[in-house]
């Protein structure tokens, strides 16, 4: 509706009316009658009545001006009220937990997935400093300096980026989550106010998903490497059966050397040791990585992983050679979760190279520069055909023959590397195959 037009009109007919009113009394005080002639001599005997007679002009106009105002308030009060429902509507129907705080951590609205989400009632937090409340306490430090620093510099521990974090349930327990937290003016008292709006998703079903996959392909690898395992253990349990063997002839012939008897215990003693790091090391690997990432040396974790699969690789006859730079830089992450991803392409590589002739080699290179450490894995398989070269890593894409392959492995290694917030890309060599893993320094 036009108010601007509807009150013009309004103030017009007035203005009509006044003047017809004040014709009339005009008229009437001197005892003449209403007519056209004695209204005309009116206007000549008394000149200021012209001034009255611009009383529709001047309320029209004012009037209009009026509805303009009018309207202009109606519309942006609409409005507010249209921004308010939807906004509502976003809030109680949000599958997300949305969390309204002010620049000093303060909640300003809990929507009901909010309270699905973290067990508190809306009441119950409106008002209360949010890290107080739904963050572990290790992180609430970084977050508060981060609501500080924000509005100045526009740069904060986990505001406007996407990151994922443990949060505080009301019970006490922690899950995780995904948060991305960004900041917006808001109106109020005539003046804007800095708040931040935090987006809120519940994870933990995902990370479990997650956490399945990387464990059955992780007990895929073992079953891969049984052979290996089997000749590993092998090696110590030979040892153990000549030293007792010998030992046995010669307590049977009656010459037993104490000295002899010792140094065989002896050697008894250091395969059994050998043979239960192995078993223990298979243990380690087969088991859930439950444990916060922690800083690793990716050095060692190629080490051990040339432990459990160097033998195969040697039997295949293909040369591993490893050149890690003196001074290395740690990486935050799971040891476990990394030893299966660089297995993982070592038997890629392995496979690759399988039925070709020439030279077999493998060469893994760990460095560091300014941007990350760097962990390459380079083959002479023959690289990898250029129509799948981007596909490779997408979950059950295999080019494998049949039985042979998942299509797991680099799927869940490109997972782990990203949880680690690192990259992994593969290209081809004029060889083979080189496939790079870039993970951020440890602060």
């Amino acid at each position: 509706m036009n108010y601007a037009y509807k009150y013009g009109v309004a103030g017009a007919l007035f203005g009509c009316l006044f003047v017809s009113a004040a014709w009339f009394f005009g008229l009437y005080f001197v005892n003449l009658m209403p007519t056209l002639s004695n209204i005309i001599q009116m206007h000549i005997d008394n000149p200021v009545i012209g001034i009255v007679d611009t009383a529709p002009i001047v309320l029209g106009v004012s009037f209009y001006y009026l509805g303009s105002a009018y309207q202009s308030l109606y519309v942006k009060n609409r409005e507010a009220r249209d921004n308010s429902a939807r906004f509502d509507a976003l809030m109680s129907t949000a599958f997300d937990a949305i969390i309204l705080m002010d620049h000093h951590g303060m909640v300003l609205d809990f929507n009901r997935a909010a309270e699905t989400t973290f067990g508190y009632e809306r009441q119950d937090v409106i008002g209360k400093k949010l890290f107080g409340l739904l963050i572990p306490s290790r992180y609430r430090g970084a977050n508060d300096h981060g609501l500080k620093v924000f509005p100045e510099t526009g740069e904060g521990a986990i505001i406007g980026q996407r990151v994922e974090i443990d949060a505080l349930h009301q019970d006490g327990h922690e899950f995780a989550v995904e948060v991305a937290i960004e900041k917006h003016s808001i109106s109020a008292d005539g003046s804007d106010n800095i708040a931040f709006v935090g987006f809120i998703r519940d994870i933990t079903a995902r990370k479990e998903t997650a956490a399945q996959i990387i464990q059955a392909s992780k007990l895929a690898t073992l079953g891969e490497m049984a052979t290996s395992v089997a000749h590993e253990l092998n090696q110590p349990l030979s040892v153990i059966r000549m030293a007792a063997g010998t030992a046995r002839q010669k307590i049977s012939k009656g010459v037993v050397d104490p000295e002899y008897l010792n140094d065989k215990l002896k050697r008894v003693e250091e395969q059994t040791v050998r043979a239960a790091v192995i078993i223990d090391h298979m243990r380690m690997f087969g088991r859930k990585a439950n444990e916060r990432p922690e800083p690793i040396d990716p050095r060692a974790v190629i080490t051990r992983a040339l432990d459990l699969i160097g033998e195969p690789l040697r039997l295949a006859q293909i040369e591993v050679v490893t050149e890690f730079s003196e001074d290395c830089s740690s990486v935050l992450g799971h040891p476990i979760q990394l030893e299966q991803v660089i297995l993982n392409l070592l038997a890629n590589a392995r496979d690759a190279m399988a039925e070709r002739d020439g030279e077999s080699k493998i060469t893994l290179r760990v460095f560091t520069d300014d941007n990350g450490v760097y962990i390459t894995a380079e083959d002479t398989g023959g690289g990898i055909p250029a129509d799948t070269l981007q596909r490779v890593f997408e979950p059950f894409y295999t080019t494998k023959e049949m039985g042979k392959g998942t299509g797991l492995g680099l799927s869940v290694s490109y997972g782990i590397i990203r949880d680690m917030n690192g990259t992994i890309t593969a290209e081809n060599t004029d060889e083979g195959a080189r496939l790079t893993i870039t993970l951020p320094l440890v602060n």
